[in-house]
């Protein structure tokens, strides 16, 4: 039985006060590495999401 290995990759991102951008960077993430599980980490931001 074969099996290939296929690392895993983690996409950590650090924010704060990026309501706006954040959206835009995940998705580039998400499209550059599929493969990929994204987590965003809020840094105790103080402006809330529109």
């Amino acid at each position: 039985m074969s099996q290939t290995w296929m690392p895993r990759v983690a996409v950590l991102i650090p924010c704060f006060n990026e309501a706006v951008a954040i959206p835009i960077v995940v998705r580039d993430f998400a499209a550059a590495l599929p493969q990929a599980r994204v987590y965003v980490y809020d840094n105790n931001s103080t402006v809330e999401a529109a």
